[in-house]
C-alpha cells in the first residue's frame, strides 16, 4: 500500500479516537424517578445507552487495532489469507480485516450456525439467549429441558 494512503488511514483513526476522547463520558445513566412510565422510558434509554457504549468500545478496539497494524506494516492485509484488502473495502470499513472473499465466506458459515440453531430450536433442543431476556422463567426447581447456546459478539461479528 502506498504510504500516502496508509497515511490518510493514520490520520482517520488518530481522528476518531480523538473524537472518543472528547465524547469519552457523556453517556450517563439517568436515574429513576417519576412513575411507571417514566421508569420504563428511562430503562429503555439507559439499555440503548448502553448498548451503543459496548458497541462503539469495540469499533474503539478495532481502530486501535487498525493503528498498529500500519505500525506494524500489515495494515490491509486479509488475516485469513494474506492478500491485499481492496482499497474499495477500506474505504467503505477501513477498520476491514479481512478481504471480501474469506468475510463471505466467514458470513455464509455464520449463517448455516444460525440456520442449524434456527432448525435445532424448532425441535424444542436449542433456547436462544433472545428468548431468555424476553421473559424465561426456569420451573419450580431452578432446572429446565432447555439448553442455552450463547454466542459471544466476536462470535456473531467476526
Amino acid at each position: 500500500m502506498e504510504k500516502a494512503t496508509l497515511e490518510k488511514f493514520k490520520n482517520l483513526f488518530l481522528e476518531i479516537l480523538s473524537e472518543e476522547e472528547l465524547s469519552a463520558g457523556k453517556l450517563f445513566p439517568v436515574s429513576l424517578e417519576g412513575d411507571e412510565v417514566d421508569i420504563v422510558s428511562v430503562e429503555k434509554q439507559n439499555q440503548m445507552d448502553f448498548r451503543l457504549k459496548a458497541r462503539n468500545t469495540i469499533f474503539m478496539k478495532k481502530v486501535k487495532k487498525s493503528l498498529q497494524k500500519i505500525e506494524d506494516g500489515t495494515f490491509g492485509e486479509c488475516e485469513e489469507c494474506g492478500t491485499e484488502i481492496s482499497n474499495n473495502r477500506l474505504i467503505a470499513r477501513p477498520t476491514a480485516d479481512l478481504c471480501i472473499q474469506c468475510k463471505e465466506a466467514e458470513e455464509k458459515e455464520e449463517n448455516q450456525l444460525i440456520h442449524r440453531n434456527k432448525k435445532s430450536i424448532k425441535n424444542g433442543k436449542v433456547l436462544p439467549i433472545e428468548q431468555l431476556e424476553r421473559g424465561f422463567k426456569a420451573d419450580e426447581t431452578g432446572t429446565s429441558n432447555f439448553h442455552v447456546r450463547h454466542m459471544d459478539y466476536q462470535d456473531i461479528v467476526g
